[in-house]
């Protein structure tokens, strides 16, 4: 079985493993108790890559080599290279392969734990996936959590397999292989662990040489490194040191920092001012002894050929001992020393040298720097921003070519804005003097604000010109990236949307130009899945060009409103073009003078402190008896987070809804949704940045928590570990909940009978925990009757003719459970279905409620076939009325009764009484009503819980 991996490798001359050691690490791994390992090694051989390895049952290491990392995002697939297999004694293994043998370059476990296989709800064997060709596995590491999944590529391809990752709560866009470089066991890069070899080797030497000696040398050293450390402890705290930062490897790629949009400046003493440079983007990698002088793009492509006027102005600016890595931008300034984009736009894309040298006499360009990652051996990044400032004002020497872009103290914000404004500059960037260098991330350390609304578009298609511009296009159609995945390995990928098309802001000097170049990038088939409008017969092109647009606003439709060309971006990738909404700078940055102790508690601790409230007595109107309500007190209302950030944009039937609206439906409603919520596990839906933001569902909870948050640990056999889940018992926790951005409530259908039975989240004492017996059985009726406006393949949209139908369906099950006497109670989804509970004595497993649910749709389906499907093929339930009875399992979840809904009109889940279904539709019920519509009308399940139908006696009578 380790044949290849023997025949590869000359044990005499490389540390790896021989495989010999195996049984000492096989342990019990044929047994069923102790869990699989796995294990990813960072490669820094020929080309730096990744190892990810699983065991097997077999007792060795199934390999692939994962050129670029494992990444998180489900969107993303990464080419996986099936490599031999290896023995279990690499899941530890790191070290220095020599040269001259296999795979040298030095490995270091950059991530490690263990693993279990899953697939449709059952384990199985590594070895019998991997022979399908698909391998579904959780993986529970340091820095790897959650469902992957390896797939091989084509029967042609034996050793090409992709890595996926599941879309769950542990899906992130976080790059770990930026964020997180280092090993798990020792800390180290795979360059501080070749600097460390050849510092243990200098000093062997040196032992080697003086070993009579070694005594005295000790002491010596022992006296210098308490001198120095009692130094240091004297020293300024404020003046700087180097020589403290750890010694870290020469980096070769560098993804820059981006800046989050704001919608307006301000003032701040604990952030500085910068003019926004409208330019490129460059990161200047600089160093003597490897002969290295390059400039690389945003998206990492060298731009050092295309402006050789900076190379001698760069090597005389830099005064390192050896070498730095710098930030900044390149810009082409006019005579007035504005910069001019226009101009700069000649230059990009050029590759002929006679051109480029013509080009940098006649338009020669200037470069900005504003910070410092790297210096002479020392990673500056996770130095504060002011700190990084002060190194890069002492490293650089401007001249008339390489300058540092100055910055203005925090009290002079809104007027710098306000200049720049009036000197038609494209805007301002406010950085947080706090703030660390996090590379690929749109950090709230650094915010921009522009004096005008911009939006970066794919080309996809252009219309025929008519009068003046006949013998050129009339407008250009324009798209941006949806992020859409259809399954849960994400295989569809991000989407294309039409958001409307411009013929506006072009001069007649660049339409020869365009119209060539789109010419040759015609396509025949569109490609977006729907376009609404077209002004003339479009024709296609290959979706590669990206324009920046100014446009007035969004429509409701998601269409830019008076959109006019402002330029091309051959500096910017057609993925870039997502559409990215300004913040709220209250949301942003604290007002008044925030210090850095503030700042970090803001940025730390956003939760931590609850408001008071003051209570008040109501009476409810289906009862007649009073009930104590607790009221949000006005006073300690910033004690939640960003309440201004905006969860639901403005529309024609409502004004924009914020996160405070969030919590104020949620405090007025509580008195009700606690008694459906109580004792029950709940996950969470998160919005943190509203609807239109990233989406995540966050089921385990290992993080601090207010003490009186309840939690409750489930075991989960898909995971084969612990989940310890949130449960909402009061009041302060659901509001706690919703400041999270959790706008969905999703609780189990179980409760937990006895909290101390579930503490240890073992199988064994489930039955007394109680949260295998459910307290309903769940009908969820989804229409699929689409609008017509769905892009392909996507679900249908919410409709008046698909939600009858919906209805249509609920009276006929109804109808057979009025004949079976079975009370049942009807609620809408918030969206486009309906949800009907069937009350029952939690005595039954969810296996039995399930086939009980089965068995009422195939009823309804013999006697109903044009109206209802039960087909798990989406595009076989077309017309129909989908019959989901596979709601009932063991931690199945969805949304409670008067939980808020993610939709544009911010609906909620709303009980009804069944003769109130034919008389409503979903958008009748919102956050802003709900709360009345209760107090008028009362609880339609009030006495849902109190209707425990015994599901045995239920299914006497259908015999």
């Amino acid at each position: 079985m380790l044949n290849q991996y023997h025949n590869k490798r000359n044990f005499s001359k490389t540390p790896e493993p021989d495989g010999n050691m195996t049984e000492r690490f096989k342990s019990d791994a044929h047994g069923s108790h102790r869990p699989l390992r796995f294990v990813v090694q960072k490669h820094d051989s020929s080309r730096l890559h990744y190892d990810f390895r699983l065991e097997t049952k077999e007792g060795v290491l199934k390999s692939w080599a994962v050129p670029k990392g494992i990444s998180l995002d489900p969107k993303v697939k990464r080419l996986a290279i099936l490599t031999e297999d290896h023995p279990l004694g690499y899941l530890l293994f790191e070290g220095i392969i020599p040269e001259g043998n296999y795979g040298a370059g030095t490995v270091i476990v950059w991530d490690t734990g263990t693993y279990n296989t899953s697939k449709e709800g059952h384990k199985e064997r590594i070895s019998d996936q991997f022979n399908k060709g698909k391998i579904v596995f959780n993986l529970l590491g340091h820095k790897l959590r959650g469902r992957f999944s390896l797939v091989k590529t084509s029967i042609e391809r034996e050793n090409q397999w992709l890595l996926i990752k599941g879309n769950d709560e542990f899906a992130s866009d976080e790059d770990l292989t930026i964020s997180r470089p280092e090993s798990v066991l020792t800390k180290m890069t795979n360059n501080e662990l070749v600097l460390e070899s050849e510092s243990n080797k200098k000093q062997q030497k040196k032992e080697s040489k003086a070993k009579d000696k070694m005594t005295t040398r000790a002491a010596r050293i022992s006296s210098i490194h308490l001198q120095s450390k009692g130094a240091r402890e004297r020293k300024n705290k404020s003046d700087l040191e180097l020589s403290d930062l750890p010694v870290s490897g020469f980096p070769t790629k560098i993804k820059p920092m981006l800046a989050m949009p704001v919608d307006k400046p301000f003032n701040s003493e604990s952030w500085v001012f910068e003019i926004k440079w409208d330019g490129v983007r460059s990161i200047l990698f600089f160093n003597r002894t490897k002969s290295i002088l390059e400039m690389l793009s945003r998206s990492g492509n060298s731009i050092t050929l295309r402006y050789p006027e900076l190379i001698s102005h760069i090597r005389s600016a830099v005064k390192c001992n050896n070498s730095a890595v710098i930030d900044g931008e390149i810009v082409i300034l006019n005579r007035e020393g504005i910069p001019d984009f226009q101009s700069h736009q000649t230059r990009m894309n050029v590759n002929d040298n006679k051109e480029i040298a013509n080009l940098s006499a006649e338009i020669p360009g200037t470069y900005y720097l504003f910070d410092i990652l790297y210096l002479d051996g020392k990673n500056l990044q996770n130095l504060d921003y002011l700190e990084r400032r002060k190194i890069l004002s002492k490293v650089i020497e401007t001249n008339s070519r390489v300058r540092i872009s100055d910055y203005f103290e925090g009290k002079y914000g809104i007027d710098i804005f306000d200049a720049a404004k009036r000197m038609n500059l494209e805007g301002i960037i406010a950085k947080n003097k706090f703030g660390k260098y996090l590379q690929g991330t749109r950090s709230r350390d650094w915010l921009k604000i522009k004096n005008i609304r911009t939006q970066d578009c794919v080309v996809i298609g252009y219309t025929r010109g008519e009068g003046n511009r006949e013998a050129y296009f009339g407008s250009l159609l324009l798209a941006v990236y949806n992020n859409v995945c259809s399954s849960d390995d994400g295989t569809n990928g991000s989407k294309l949307r039409f958001v409307g098309h411009t013929g506006s802001g072009f001069n007649f000097d660049q339409l020869d130009k365009i119209y060539n170049k789109l010419k040759q990038m015609k396509i025949e088939k569109c490609p977006v899945d729907y376009i609404p409008y077209t002004n003339r017969d479009p024709t296609w092109v290959r979706p590669e060009i990206v324009a920046e647009i100014k446009l007035n606003h969004w429509t409701n439709e998601g269409i830019m409103r008076a959109p006019i060309f402002l330029r091309f971006r051959e500096d910017k990738r057609p993925k870039e073009c997502v559409i990215m909404s300004e913040k709220h700078i209250d949301d942003v940055v604290p007002s008044g003078n925030d210090a850095k102790e503030e700042y970090e508690q803001l940025v730390q601790q956003p939760f931590e402190l609850m408001p008071r409230y003051s209570r008040t007595t109501t009476t409810t109107p289906d009862t007649g008896t009073a009930v104590e309500e607790q009221k949000l007190s006005s006073s300690p209302l910033f004690k939640f987070s960003n309440l201004g950030k905006v969860y639901w944009d403005k529309t024609s039937e409502h004004p924009e809804f914020t996160k405070r609206n969030l919590l104020d439906y949620y405090d007025k409603i509580s008195v009700y949704i606690l008694h459906y919520l109580k004792d029950r596990p709940i996950s969470l839906s998160r919005y943190p940045d509203g609807i239109k933001g990233k989406h995540f569902y966050h089921k385990h909870w290992d993080q601090k928590k207010p003490e009186y948050v309840k939690t409750v640990q489930v075991y989960s056999e898909s995971r084969n570990d612990k989940i310890n889940y949130l449960v909402c018992n009061n009041k302060e926790t659901l509001l706690w909940i919703a400041n999270l951005g959790c706008i969905e409530m999703h609780p189990w259908y179980s409760r937990v009978n006895d909290f101390s039975a579930c503490k240890e989240g073992s199988l064994l004492v489930e039955d007394k925990c109680g949260l295998d017996f459910p307290d309903f059985i769940v009908f969820d009726l989804d229409p699929y009757i689409y609008l017509g406006t769905e892009s392909k393949g996507a679900e249908p949209e919410y409709n008046v003719k698909g939600f009858k139908a919906a209805i249509d369906v609920a009276y006929c099950l109804k109808e057979l459970f009025d004949q079976l006497k079975i009370k049942s109670y009807v609620k809408t989804s918030g969206k486009t279905g309906l949800h009907i509970f069937v009350p029952i004595k939690s005595s039954y497993s969810f296996s039995l409620t399930r086939k009980f649910a089965e068995t009422i749709g195939k009823m309804l389906l013999t006697k109903y076939p044009q109206k209802i499907t039960m087909e798990w093929d989406t595009h076989k339930r077309k017309g129909k009325v989908f019959f989901d009875h596979n709601q009932n399992a063991r931690g199945k979840t969805i949304a409670s009764i008067f939980s808020a809904r993610p939709t544009i009109s911010a609906t909620v889940s709303m009980p009804l009484r069944w003769k109130e279904l034919e008389s409503i539709v979903p958008t009748d019920f919102t956050i802003l009503n709900v709360h009345e519509v209760i107090r008028k009308t009362g609880d339609a399940w009030k006495d849902i819980l109190d209707q425990k139908q015994d599901l045995l006696e239920i299914l006497e009578t259908m015999k």
